[in-house]
């Protein structure tokens, strides 16, 4: 790792990219809350078809989080990601194209592999070229980035699908994906530092055995993965059929809301240096912080599933802020780690949070399906669904508390 370069040229030669790059990721991760009702109504669709077409795009983006970690550390940011968003460019001709469940799911698959390194090689290219301290900042940066793509996933994308339709609507998004992958192969360069020592397959795995060793990793994992992974899926999908059959919102509405949703997410990933920066003040650990913000985000969770003022724009707006803290835990194992491990690092950590995200939106999906009362949007249904996940996701912030007290410490920050 380098010293943190001229402001200048960091902002232009990786900021920019890179924030476009997860821009386009968090606008495919989050667009199918919008698209679900078109897409259902016009292939008709039932809910575990949606969660079975959506949820191939979170497991897809799992299952190559390894190998993804290892291109990043080997290849460098800027190969990779021009690589995997033409990849993801295919996938979303794919799924504009699809006329029943499998083509979608295929198309979605794609994508994900497409989309997987959006995030993690951002996170690879400010850790080969920043200090320690300065990852939570300019990390935020990025998240930022990834959090505008989701507002324009929202209402935006919504009427855009209104005014030409949803597959006019997926095909704009492969140009917007190709331009991006451009942006990111003519504008980046690598540091000489990182091209230096590219680490061979046996010293891969054997940073991944080390990564996969550390205790304090493993005390991470739980919280991480269903803090992120449930956020992940309602978002992605969920929270759209949510607001329009639980709260009795209309499409347009209901978009409006999920935008609410992801600008409140959008200045919480900005302010993720200041979170930093208040656990200095606090004098409580980074992981702590975040484990503190999570279990106010469960609070959020169990009101809107009670109705308790669950149409109130504050209590979403709180859902979509506090949804962030749980991306400091990527600081947490930079900071961790050496930076050499960077890549495999937070492509290992994403691994549990996809995976899982894969579940719930799955599942989620056969939970209304199967539910009794011969409805095919049972209000029950929903509420019972989201309770489960806020179950698990209390269990784990528990499994973080308990562990934290026998003396497994979370990785230095």
């Amino acid at each position: 790792m380098t010293s943190t370069p001229q402001p200048r040229a960091f902002w232009l030669t990786v900021i920019l990219p890179f924030g476009a790059g997860y821009f386009v990721t968090l606008m495919y991760r989050t667009v199918n809350a919008v698209l679900a009702h078109p897409i259902a109504t016009e292939l008709q669709l039932n809910t575990a078809d949606l969660g079975f077409m959506t949820s191939t795009f979170v497991l897809a983006f799992a299952a190559v989080q390894i190998p993804l970690g290892m291109m990043l550390d080997s290849w460098g940011p800027r190969k990779t990601q021009c690589l995997m968003f033409l990849i993801g460019a295919a996938g979303i001709v794919v799924f504009s194209l699809s006329s029943s469940v499998w083509l979608l799911a295929t198309g979605r698959a794609i994508i994900g592999i497409g989309m997987a390194g959006g995030l993690m090689a951002a996170f690879k290219a400010i850790a080969d070229r920043v200090d320690r301290d300065d990852i939570p900042f300019y990390n935020g940066i990025i998240l930022g980035c990834g959090g505008l793509g989701a507002i324009a996933a929202t209402t935006p994308a919504k009427l855009i699908e209104v005014a030409i339709g949803w597959r006019e609507l997926c095909l704009i998004m492969g140009g917007v994906t190709v331009a991006a992958a451009l942006l990111i192969f003519l504008v980046n360069r690598e540091p000489p530092d990182a091209r230096r020592a590219r680490p061979n397959l046996s010293a891969q795995i054997d940073g991944l055995r080390e990564i996969l060793k550390d205790r304090a990793f493993w005390r991470i994992v739980p919280i991480f993965a269903t803090a992120n992974g449930g956020f992940i899926a309602m978002q992605g999908l969920w929270l759209g059929p949510w607001l329009q059959h639980v709260e009795g919102f209309t499409p347009l509405r209901s978009a409006n809301y999920l935008l609410l949703v992801a600008a409140a997410m959008t200045v919480g990933l900005v302010c993720g240096g200041l979170f930093a920066r208040a656990a200095q003040t606090l004098r409580i650990s980074l992981a702590a912080l975040a484990g503190l913000c999570i279990g106010l985000q469960i609070l959020t969770e169990i009101a809107i599933v009670a109705g308790f003022h669950s149409t109130s724009i504050g209590l979403w707006l709180a859902y979509g802020f506090l949804s962030t803290a749980v991306v400091l835990y990527y600081a947490v194992v930079l900071r961790h780690f050496s930076s050499d491990l960077s890549g495999r690092v937070v492509t290992t950590l994403n691994i549990s949070a996809f995976g899982f995200a894969f579940l719930v939106q799955y599942l989620f999906g056969v939970i209304l399906h199967l539910w009794p009362g011969g409805t095919a949007h049972p209000i029950s249904g929903y509420r019972a669904a989201f309770g489960c996940l806020i179950a698990v996701e209390i269990l784990a912030l528990l499994a973080f508390v308990l562990l934290g007290r026998r003396g497994q410490d979370p990785p230095r920050s």
